[in-house]
């Protein structure tokens, strides 16, 4: 599914855990009155700004700091786990391998914010355990800044697709055009085509250029360095 950034696809996917399809409980939202999944975990790791897009939805946040929290805090009023990518190593134990095996149980849907990661196909994070991935588009995969990518269980991507435009649900109000769809599925396109490997050495090369002209001793000696002209300009001491 494409969203009108990854903020927005995060609402969308709250939307949808909350209301799991239902038209009658997305026209409550953001009043949780009465709604049988209220409530969000979130490991204190993975907090930012950017849950502002989850609580949004009218979802109560619980915060936990280990896995027994977790585990004590899951219960039929739990909507979904969300997880930061750049939260805990695979080592430690609210990693989102460990926080699976907990949530598997219990059926309960773990989205993990990749924002700003690199797009992996298999992915990396379903591998590991999650149920949707949320990616910018404008910044790693260099889609549309306007643009987010989600992947993941088709039946809730289906119902986040129903909470957002076309549709009058709760993200009515996050309306991607089909200008930045069709962009973002070109961006993923060209990124699977693309030879990273070979653009992660022309980007160290650059850095080690830079490295170099912006070192002490090359601006102590006023030696020339390459302008955005292509020609030589001279670091003065």
């Amino acid at each position: 599914m494409v969203s009108a950034g990854c903020a927005a696809g995060l609402k969308h996917v709250t939307t949808a855990c909350v209301a799991g399809g239902n038209p009658e409980k997305l026209l409550r939202i953001p009043d949780m009155t009465g709604l049988d999944k209220t409530e969000v975990v979130i490991p204190r790791s993975s907090r930012s700004v950017y849950e502002n897009a989850i609580r949004n939805i009218g979802v109560i946040v619980i915060m936990i700091d280990t896995a027994e929290e977790l585990a004590r805090a899951l219960n039929p009023r739990t909507a979904m786990i969300y997880l930061s990518a750049g939260g805990p190593s695979t080592s430690e134990p609210l990693s989102l391998e460990n926080v699976a095996k907990i949530a598997k149980p219990h059926n309960i849907p773990i989205l993990v914010d990749a924002a700003a990661e690199n797009l992996t196909i298999p992915n990396v994070h379903l591998q590991k355990g999650a149920t949707i991935v949320a990616y910018s588009g404008g910044k790693a995969i260099r889609g549309p800044r306007c643009a987010g990518l989600l992947l993941g269980r088709k039946d809730i991507l289906m119902s986040a697709w129903q909470a957002s435009s076309p549709h009058h649900g709760p993200g009515r109000d996050n309306k991607v055009g089909r200008e930045e769809t069709i962009r973002m599925l070109a961006a993923v396109e060209a990124w699977v085509k693309r030879d990273h490997e070979g653009e992660w050495k022309t980007w160290l090369s650059w850095l080690d250029t830079i490295g170099k002209r912006a070192s002490p001793q090359s601006m102590a000696s006023g030696q020339p360095c390459a302008s955005r002209t292509g020609f030589p300009t001279t670091v003065l001491p």
